[in-house]
C-alpha cells in the first residue's frame, strides 16, 4: 500500500536548489507523493501582500492536513531568518493536526544560528523540535541538532542530480557544443551570485591566472544580488574572457557544464551540499570548493580536485593554477567525479532512500536503515 505523504517546498517552476532537487526526484517516488507549494509562486509582492499570502498558506496547509489525511508532511526549511521563522509556523500546524513530519534542513546560517536560535532554544523544540525524524545534508548541521537536544531518529542525506544531467552528453552531438573558439580550459561558477559563494575570489583569481593562461574562459552563470555589480566590476577591470549567462536551467546548464572543465565554488556560507557541485561532478568537471557543510562529508581532495581557503583570492589562484598546469589531474579527477557521482546522486537513489526515511517513520521503525544512507559519505 502506497504511503501518503505531502511535500511543503517552494513552486518548482521557480529557480532555487529546492526545486531542482524535487523536480528531478519527484517522477521516482513509490509513494503517493503530492506537494504545497507555499511562497509568492515567483511574483513580487508588498509587505502586506506578503502577510496576508502567508496567511492563507498556513490556512489552506492546515485544511489540507485535517481533509486529506495523510501519513507524513516534509517540510524544507534553511536555518535562517527568513525560513526559520516562516516554517516554524508549518511544523506547529503539522503538530496541531496530529499529522507525523520530517525536517529536512536544506541550508543553515551560522551568524543566525549563533545570535538567535540558540536563545530561543523553547521555541524550537515546541515547534521544529517536535518533528518525527530530522534530514540535514552536513554532520556538523546534524551535531548542532544534538547539542539542541532533539533525540529522534536523523538522517544524513545528499542532494540529487537530475537524469538529464547524466545522459547529456549520450548524443556525440551534445559533447562540448557551444564551447568558445580557441578556449583552452573553461572555468564555471554555477551559483547564486553572491559575495558569501566567493564570486569576487573567484574573479579576481581569475584575472591573475590570465597572464599565464590567456585563452581560459570563466563563465559565470546564476542570479543573485551581487549579478549586476559583479558585471560593473569586470567591466571596469577591463577582465577578459569572463561571460555572465545569468540563470541557466534545462539543455542550457547541460551545455554550460558540459562545455567547462573545472567547476568553481569558493563559498563561504553555510552550505547544505549545493546541487551545482554534484551536477558538475556528474558532468565530468573537476572541482575547486571549500570545506563547508555537507561538502566536508564526502569531498576527497586530489581525487575530485582540490580544496581552496575560505575567502582567500591568493590561495584560490593557486589551486587555479595547479589544475591548469596539469592537464592529466584535470582529466582524471573529471573522470572520477562523473563515476563517482552517478554511483550516488541519481534521481533513483535518493528518492529511494527517502522512501526508506518515509517508511521508517510512519512505521516508527527509527533509523534502521542509517547505514545505508550514510553509504556516500568518508
Amino acid at each position: 500500500m502506497k504511503r501518503k505523504v505531502l511535500i511543503h517546498a517552494p513552486n518548482l517552476s521557480t529557480p532555487g536548489g529546492k526545486q531542482t532537487y524535487y523536480t528531478a526526484v519527484r517522477p521516482h517516488f513509490r509513494d503517493d507523493v503530492s506537494f504545497f507549494f507555499y511562497g509568492a509562486q515567483g511574483k513580487k509582492e508588498s509587505k502586506w501582500s506578503t502577510v496576508a499570502r502567508m496567511i492563507r498558506d498556513y490556512r489552506q496547509f492546515y485544511g489540507q492536513l485535517k481533509q486529506e489525511g495523510y501519513d507524513l508532511v516534509l517540510l524544507n526549511p534553511s536555518l535562517n531568518p527568513k525560513s526559520f521563522f516562516r516554517d516554524s509556523i508549518f511544523a506547529l500546524l503539522c503538530y496541531w493536526a496530529g499529522t507525523k513530519f520530517v525536517v529536512f534542513w536544506r541550508g543553515w546560517n551560522w551568524d543566525f544560528e549563533k545570535k538567535v536560535v540558540g536563545r530561543i532554544l523553547p521555541f524550537f523544540r515546541r515547534t521544529f523540535g517536535r518533528a518525527d525524524a530530522m534530514i540535514s545534508l552536513a554532520r556538523e548541521f546534524e551535531d548542532r541538532l544534538r547539542e539542541y537536544g532533539y533525540d529522534r531518529p536523523t538522517y544524513l542525506e545528499t542532494t540529487v542530480v537530475d537524469n538529464f544531467i547524466h545522459n547529456f552528453d549520450a548524443n556525440a552531438s551534445n559533447a562540448r557544443p557551444t564551447r568558445p573558439e580557441g578556449a583552452e580550459t573553461v572555468m564555471l561558477f554555477l551559483a547564486r551570485v553572491e559575495k558569501v559563494k566567493g564570486v569576487y575570489e573567484t574573479i579576481d583569481s581569475f584575472q591573475r591566472v590570465q597572464s599565464k593562461y590567456p585563452n581560459t574562459v570563466l563563465n559565470i552563470a546564476g542570479v543573485g544580488g551581487e549579478l549586476e555589480p559583479a558585471k560593473q566590476y569586470v567591466a571596469d577591470k577591463g577582465i577578459r574572457n569572463v561571460n555572465f549567462l545569468g540563470w541557466i536551467s534545462g539543455e542550457q546548464k547541460a551545455r554550460a557544464l558540459y562545455d567547462a572543465d573545472v567547476y568553481l565554488l569558493a563559498s563561504y556560507h553555510g552550505e547544505g551540499m549545493p546541487n551545482s557541485l554534484l551536477e558538475a561532478m556528474a558532468s565530468g568537471l573537476s572541482v575547486i570548493t571549500t570545506d563547508v557543510g555537507g561538502i566536508k562529508d564526502f569531498f576527497q581532495p586530489e581525487k575530485m580536485g582540490l580544496y581552496v581557503r575560505q575567502a582567500d583570492t591568493d590561495d584560490l589562484e593557486r589551486q587555479m593554477d595547479r589544475l591548469l598546469s596539469d592537464p592529466g589531474f584535470l582529466k582524471k579527477t573529471g573522470a572520477y567525479n562523473a563515476i563517482y557521482a552517478r554511483e550516488h546522486f541519481t534521481p533513483e537513489l535518493v528518492s529511494g532512500r527517502l522512501g526508506r526515511i518515509f517508511e521508517n517513520t510512519i512505521s516508527g521503525n527509527g533509523m534502521e536503515t542509517i547505514e545505508a544512507q550514510h553509504s556516500y559519505l568518508k
